[in-house]
């Protein structure tokens, strides 16, 4: 956090974050449930059809929004400015895609066979190793560096992660609702 700050903006963004974590959560453990009854090709096709039109209802709404606050909105400035140079729409268009195709469907899709082997609290603690792996990745193709507070934060989860691999694996064919902790 930012020592200067008033603290409310603070609050209120460790807020979303807790309701994202919980919202991440529930998604995991009803996962490993439907996952077991549905096939997982239908399973993400229809969360990733859902995700589309959520997604496209919230842009245009934004959109429709910002048209009413006047010109000179951050949306068309942001839509004008990553579309104006040549082979801007192009880099456009590739991470769209990247991001459409890779990390929503063939993730998500990887995810169900995944989490139905190993079960929702092993995975979670692979997904929740993502800032570990961009620290990582910054750390050797950017030069970025890591203080001591990184440093504990990385081991801290490295002793997670061996508590979660030391855990035994659920019964992918277990019956019962709760089928581990």
């Amino acid at each position: 956090q930012d020592p200067s700050s008033s603290g409310g903006a603070t609050l209120t963004g460790d807020l979303v974050c807790v309701v994202a974590a919980l919202f991440y959560a529930t998604y995991d453990l009803r996962l490993f449930t439907y996952g077991k009854l549905v096939r997982p090709l239908q399973l993400i096709t229809n969360k990733i059809a859902f995700q589309a039109v959520v997604s496209v209802v919230f842009a245009g709404g934004f959109l429709a929004w910002e048209a009413q606050q006047g010109p000179g909105g951050s949306g068309a400035e942001f839509i004008a400015a990553a579309t104006a140079a040549p082979g801007e729409a192009t880099l456009v268009l590739a991470v769209v895609v990247w991001c459409g195709l890779v990390v929503n469907a063939i993730a998500s899709f990887l995810q169900v066979g995944g989490q139905q082997a190993i079960g929702p609290a092993r995975a979670q603690v692979v997904y929740a190793s993502q800032p570990l792996w961009a620290a990582g990745l910054a750390l050797v193709f950017l030069n970025e560096t890591v203080g001591p507070e990184g440093v504990v934060g990385g081991l801290a989860f490295l002793a997670a992660m061996f508590l979660a691999a030391t855990a035994p694996v659920p019964d992918a064919s277990c019956e019962v609702e709760v089928c581990e902790i």
